[in-house]
């Protein structure tokens, strides 16, 4: 199972682990969840065009909160050194928020992907097709495939009770009866799906990129502003899948073809803490890639301007308020007369006195 706890007496992670991710997976889940949240707000406001876009981007920060969701248990559940605390039923919910948020995750990458690249490399052809009835048609076909895929226990999830007490939760990998082959094959699970997104959205962006640029002298000024900032955007969402999703999925991979040798493995419980390690990595991994989701989509649709602009105005109220502020002490304040030196002349002598002036 994962985790991996080949023995009640392993240290089955690092100690330092246990202490240093799980505050990783609160900040960035809550950092996450406001992110997606302003995204879902951003989609849903009446001032907002339902077009196809807004759908896509909508469904995507559903999915990332969806598997936000699961982190701040398994945080908990690290913390105790995998010590399950929580009850049966929260540990098959935190399991299929999980792997249903993975899931619609990857599908909707490669659906938005094909949709950048119907609409930029076949604009006439595809307009047909690519209308905002049909984007929620097939949002709708892909949640219930992903639902269906959970509810034929794939992967399977394991809540499992030790004879001394202790509680652990995690999916089955390795049955006992078959020690070579992957239960449900979580290890083809997590292949099919970083090679399927891999050779769908980096072709599909460098073919997008392409076609701009081959079009670049029937453009006005305006329209190539707004392709350098499309661009400047594809980049981005590239970057991100590459540096966090991809990234994240094979050190999966590695986890799961570790976790079949390991009954080859002269020293199991030095094996599960690296096994683990590696998994907790993945997921911080994933939570990065959920936080930069909708950073990426609000800076394309100018929060970046709209944060210098409330910027600007915090300090422009600022100065104002402080110059209020002045002008009323300064209104208060009673008046204090100079004294001077007056040379007055008196009848007979002179007479020098202070007066106020």
């Amino acid at each position: 199972m994962l985790p991996l706890v080949p023995r009640s007496d392993c240290d089955v992670i690092n100690t330092c682990a246990t202490t240093v991710i799980p505050p990783f997976y609160h900040l960035l889940s809550l950092l996450g969840t406001l992110g997606n949240l302003y995204s879902l707000w951003g989609c849903l406001r009446p001032s907002q065009p339902w077009s196809i876009g807004t759908i896509w981007v909508l469904n995507l920060a559903m999915c990332d909160l969806v598997y936000l969701a699961s982190m701040p248990p398994w945080a908990v559940y690290l913390s105790t050194n995998y010590q399950w605390d929580l009850s049966h039923s929260v540990c098959i919910l935190v399991n299929v928020l999980y792997f249903i948020g993975l899931t619609t995750n990857t599908m909707f990458i490669c659906t938005i992907s094909t949709d950048r690249f119907l609409a930029i490399a076949f604009p006439l052809e595809s307009r047909m097709v690519r209308t905002p009835r049909n984007a929620v048609l097939v949002s709708v076909l892909l949640w219930a495939i992903a639902a269906l895929l959970v509810y034929l226990q794939y992967p399977n999830i394991l809540y499992w009770e030790h004879h001394d007490g202790t509680k652990y939760c995690g999916v089955l990998v390795i049955s006992k009866l078959h020690v070579h082959r992957a239960a449900y094959s979580l290890l083809s699970y997590h292949i099919v799906q970083v090679s399927i997104p891999f050779l769908l959205v980096i072709p599909s962006y460098v073919r997008i990129m392409v076609r701009m640029r081959q079009s670049r002298q029937q453009w006005s000024m305006g329209t190539m502003q707004a392709r350098d900032r499309t661009m400047w955007l594809i980049a981005v969402f590239i970057a991100n899948f590459l540096i966090s999703w991809v990234p994240g999925k094979l050190l999966y991979i590695i986890s799961f073809v570790l976790f079949i040798t390991m009954y080859e493995s002269a020293n199991p419980c030095w094996l599960a803490s690296v096994i683990n390690l590696l998994m907790e990595a993945s997921q911080v991994l994933y939570c990065v890639n959920a936080c930069l989701d909708p950073l990426i989509f609000h800076v394309h649709q100018g929060l970046g301007e709209q944060c210098q602009a409330a910027l600007s105005w915090m300090v422009c109220w600022g100065k104002e308020r402080m110059w209020s502020m002045e002008e009323k002490e300064s209104r208060t304040t009673p008046a204090v007369m100079p004294i001077s030196v007056v040379q007055l002349q008196g009848p007979g002598h002179n007479q020098a006195t202070f007066l106020k002036q």
